[in-house]
């Protein structure tokens, strides 16, 4: 199977054992948070680590991850190769943890789904995830990838289908498999794109990528587009223009107020 470019982002490379990301060619130089929008396109709007969607996350909001923390290597800091899309819940697990280079050696270290295949290093039983290799024992150990949300995330997915790849390793799971094994949710908005737009099974490969990442994406977390935060910029310094003086308070005086109500 070969893979080609989406509408909307990078590649997805489909290869024995899994799917992998494929980054987007971006400008270099940029701040890493500038490459916000690239990593949700290019890691399907999931997590690099636990691979919930932001569909999925409800109120756990996504953040930019630096793979070589900032303190090891900040050479890295905005070196677009070095940055994932992570959940904030598996990101702060991660935190500034770096196996030393004789744990590395030996494999120790931190999955990443765009070199490492998914089905290589993890696999699920029931809707526990288990390692296959010291890879995935340290992800699952150091980011805790069997927490009591994300066990009951597999959950729902088993109810939706007995799709495994689906269960353990989310959307990128599902590139691999036919429309007829999609969950019931995605295969009836498929079914219509088909009957209406489809004429060869390219296409319809195209479709149902452009289905699982509208599946994946969460709406609420897009940036705004329609002027409105730009407009509420503009208001709030009108404000402050109109009544002159100090408008935030000086930093440290919330976390003594807090101490002295205590």
């Amino acid at each position: 199977m070969t893979s080609k470019p989406n509408q909307t982002g990078g590649p997805l490379a489909p290869v024995a054992g899994g799917v992998l990301v494929v980054r987007s060619p971006v400008p270099p130089g940029k701040p890493y948070n500038e490459y916000l929008e690239f990593l949700r396109s290019d890691f399907v709007w999931s997590c690099a680590y636990c691979t919930m969607t932001e569909a999925e996350a409800m109120a756990i909001r996504f953040t930019i991850d630096h793979y070589e923390p900032r303190w090891t290597r900040p050479d890295l800091l905005n070196v677009y190769e070095n940055l994932m899309y992570a959940c904030d819940e598996c990101n702060r697990r991660k935190g500034d943890l770096v196996p030393p280079p004789a744990a590395r050696t030996k494999g120790v270290r931190f999955f990443r789904p765009d070199q490492d295949r998914h089905a290589d290093h993890f696999q699920i039983n029931g809707i526990r995830l288990e390692s296959k290799t010291d890879v995935g024992e340290f992800s699952i150990d150091a980011i805790d990838l069997n927490r009591a949300a994300l066990r009951k995330l597999r959950g729902i997915r088993q109810r939706l289908t007995r799709c495994d790849e689906l269960v353990a390793a989310g959307v990128l799971g599902l590139k691999q498999f036919h429309i007829d094994q999609l969950p019931p949710q995605i295969k009836k908005m498929a079914a219509g794109t088909i009957r209406r737009a489809i004429s060869t099974a390219q296409r319809a490969a195209d479709n149902v990528d452009s289905l699982l990442r509208d599946y994946a994406k969460s709406p609420l977390i897009d940036r705004d587009h329609d002027g409105a935060s730009k407009e509420r910029t503009a208001n709030l310094a009108d404000w402050k223009q109109l009544y002159p003086g100090n408008w935030r308070a000086p930093r440290g005086t919330a976390a003594r107020s807090t101490a002295k109500k205590k």
